[in-house]
């Protein structure tokens, strides 16, 4: 072979290679191109089935494609959190879930995937947990509560469900915080719970802030005794935090976010991050969301991602001081 023909096939080989480099850069730069599924952590009319619907719908008109809902509930969260981990990294299946992945890391020793196999795009959405109690009752502060809690008086601690995030936070609070004494009763969910204060069957409620206890609060149908966040909930000033009555660093909310497979190229998440947050701002989405009693935060990709890891470690000390584990 002539030094003619290996200086041509040198060149070829060399366009070739670049032609092959530069193909991921366009893809990350044209995506998308299809269709996105969104696959729902939780069942239909949900947390997260409501959030990804609000911003789901502006996602669409903002990328120019189609936006596809799947629910896949089960598991708690478990069963979606494992298919969007091993989907293909290419940015058109994303998960929407809740604080229940990072729970889960720590709360389920074997569910098939670690959350290191999926990057957070944004965690746009959350609320602070809560403590409530019944009006008619002789609690009307948290102060109240552990004070009957430490006299030896029988405190039932009402959570929408063993392994929820109100479960667990109220456990951490009580026996690792003020070290106190409780008797957890679990209900089938929120609306349960909150009917069980109101009937007296509980002593103090430990629920999530959004509206399904929020108008309940304003109204003094439960009274409020302190959220779990580093501020005031705007939506029931009234409330003080955990740190303004004596237990500052405790803090645990739940939130919604979106999720990639490990290994989604760099462009399509920034993109996506940047458009979740746009869709925010959108008047619309914005009304349904504080209709929901949610707390908007505008972060970016790696902001996002490195809130994700601090609520792994945050969420694996409540799971673990709670005593809970799932096979």
């Amino acid at each position: 072979m002539s030094m003619k023909s290996n200086l041509l096939g040198a060149i070829c080989l060399s366009f070739a290679a670049f032609g092959c480099a530069q193909a991921p850069a366009l893809a990350q730069e044209n995506w998308p191109t299809k269709r996105i599924s969104l696959t729902i952590g939780f069942a239909s009319g949900g947390f997260a089935d409501s959030v990804a619907r609000i911003i789901g719908a502006k996602l669409g008109d903002k990328l120019g494609q189609q936006v596809v809902m799947q629910n896949m509930d089960g598991a708690g969260g478990n069963i979606a959190a494992r298919h969007v981990a091993g989907a293909a990294p290419d940015g058109y299946t994303i998960l929407v879930t809740t604080t229940s992945l990072a729970i889960n890391d720590t709360l389920y020793k074997t569910k098939g995937f670690s959350a290191k196999g999926l990057t957070p795009v944004a965690l746009p959405v959350s609320a602070p947990e809560s403590f409530a109690s019944n009006p008619k009752s002789n609690i009307k502060s948290l102060g109240d509560l552990l004070a009957q809690a430490k006299a030896g008086e029988t405190v039932f601690l009402g959570t929408p469900g063993i392994g929820s995030g109100s479960h667990l936070a109220a456990e951490y609070f009580f026996k690792v915080l003020a070290k106190a004494n409780v008797r957890h009763i679990p209900f089938p969910g929120g609306a349960p719970a909150k009917l069980g204060l109101l009937a007296g069957d509980v002593s103090v409620l430990s629920s999530t802030a959004t509206a399904a206890t929020i108008p309940a609060m304003v109204n003094k149908e439960i009274l409020g005794l302190a959220v779990a966040s580093a501020e005031r909930d705007p939506a029931i000033p009234d409330v003080p935090t955990f740190a303004e009555l004596g237990f500052p660093g405790f803090l645990a909310s739940s939130w919604a976010g979106f999720f990639a497979p490990e290994g989604t190229p760099e462009g399509v998440l920034t993109k996506l991050n940047a458009e979740i947050n746009a869709a925010l701002k959108d008047p619309d989405v914005k009304a349904k969301i504080d209709s929901m009693g949610l707390i908007v935060a505008n972060r970016s990709q790696p902001e996002s991602a490195a809130y994700f890891k601090s609520e792994i470690a945050n969420w694996a000390k409540m799971v673990e001081a709670a005593g809970v584990a799932v096979p």
